[in-house]
């Protein structure tokens, strides 16, 4: 028989990692909400012609989709891929957020201030921090055209990090009409400037000749392609707007980021707002400013967006848009890594009772301890029957070993006058 395992690239979560989560959830939740953002949701499942409609390139050949139901599958039997599915797993929660506003635009604040909490799925290579299942952390302004916009994104996101205790990250910060720009300048045709910008934004985990065999591929010629990389790279080390100037791009397009450097450095702590035009963000629909959150002691960002100002006129409307999010997954291995783990401990109380006499009893109590703040749970134990104490101390080790940092108490009805401690 085979044995049970999760989906490749999937994974259970115990107690003590669920409880860890939840604390990194929650902080990051209530940062966003005083930056005076408004939650909502939105299905995990979404059209077709929803998903597909979003310019989001590469991710659209991730999808988990979702095959026909019923009497419409048997009509489509037989038929080709597209005509068997109608539906899938949102690969991002920026798609449905699109979606979302061109049908409810009406009853909300403008600009809005949006923020998603929920899990996304793609059928990508699982590695360290990257998994087919995982939780996102969007916020995104839309109905506002001014660099205002990213910089209270950026400023709401950094808050988190440091509320969350990160501290050493930095930002890094780009517009795509930049690469533009250089593409054009280096004679490489506006058809292939996407497929060059995705396989630029691989420079991060391929070497640079992985990334100039790819741009080959795409169909740019292997000194033209390394020209391309090599002047990136040197912008990259001169980490400054002005050597743009000097390479002959027009000011409006690095006058946006010299305001986001000076806004968000005087507003936040501690946090380098560096300009990097090795930033692309390898989705499809950003169109101008894109950025990315990244750590010392973590390969790749933990977090990252841009503005996406062409993505809701394919809902409908002609709105500007622009968001970030925090790569949970990946800041919780982080924190984890650096042993910044500040969630609260909670009391966890086992009520012991004897059925036959004492339920009643051990229900009264248990709602007693409830409201003394207790987290409690029932066993009921015969008398006479062997003592569930080493059973209960040995599953409070286990949650213990597993990572909770919740103290572990017991009581039995009729013997004990107050709960005890088991586990601290």
């Amino acid at each position: 028989m085979q044995a049970p395992r999760p989906m490749r690239g999937m994974r259970d979560i115990l107690p003590g990692e669920a409880g860890a989560r939840l604390h990194t959830l929650q902080v990051i939740r209530e940062s966003y909400r005083q930056h005076g953002f408004y939650e909502i949701e939105t299905p995990i499942v979404e059209t077709m012609e929803t998903l597909t409609s979003s310019g989001a390139g590469e991710n659209e050949k991730l999808m988990f989709k979702i095959l026909k139901r019923g009497e419409r599958l048997d009509a489509a039997m037989g038929g080709a891929e597209e005509e068997l599915v109608d539906a899938a797993l949102r690969f991002d929660l920026t798609v449905p957020l699109a979606r979302f506003y061109s049908i409810n635009q009406s009853k909300l604040p403008k600009p809005f201030y949006a923020m998603q909490l929920g899990p996304v799925f793609r059928a990508e290579r699982p590695q360290r921090g990257r998994f087919r299942q995982f939780m996102q952390t969007d916020i995104d302004v839309l109905g506002d055209p001014s660099y205002l916009a990213e910089v209270q994104l950026l400023i709401a996101a950094t808050s988190a990090l440091h509320r969350i205790g990160l501290e050493g990250f930095e930002i890094r910060l780009n517009d795509r009409r930049i690469l533009e720009f250089i593409l054009a300048k280096l004679e490489i045709p506006k058809e292939q400037h996407m497929a060059a910008m995705i396989a630029l934004d691989k420079l991060d985990k391929l070497t640079v000749a992985d990334v100039i065999a790819e741009l080959e591929t795409k169909g740019i010629p292997g000194e033209r392609a390394t020209r391309l990389v090599n002047l990136l790279g040197q912008l990259s080390d001169a980490s400054s707007l002005s050597a743009l100037t000097e390479l002959g791009v027009p000011k409006e397009l690095t006058v946006n980021l010299g305001a986001i450097q000076q806004h968000v450095g005087t507003s936040v702590r501690d946090v380098p707002i560096v300009f990097d035009p090795l930033i692309v963000r390898g989705i499809g629909y950003y169109t101008s400013t894109v950025y990315e959150i990244v750590h010392p002691k973590w390969s790749g960002s933990i977090g990252g967006g841009g503005r996406y100002d062409q993505m809701l006129a394919r809902f409908g409307t002609d709105t500007p848009a622009c968001g970030v999010s925090l790569g949970f997954e990946r800041v919780v291995g982080l924190v984890e890594e650096l042993g910044l783990l500040r969630e609260t401990g909670s009391r966890r109380l086992t009520v012991i009772f004897e059925p036959d006499h004492q339920t009643a009893e051990a229900l009264n109590k248990a709602r007693h301890f409830r409201r003394e703040g207790f987290l409690v749970t029932l066993l009921a134990h015969q008398s006479g029957a062997r003592s569930p104490m080493k059973r209960i101390a040995l599953a409070a080790e286990e949650l213990k070993a597993e990572g909770s940092v919740d103290s572990f108490y017991h009581y039995t009805v009729g013997v004990d006058e107050a709960p005890r401690l088991l586990i601290q």
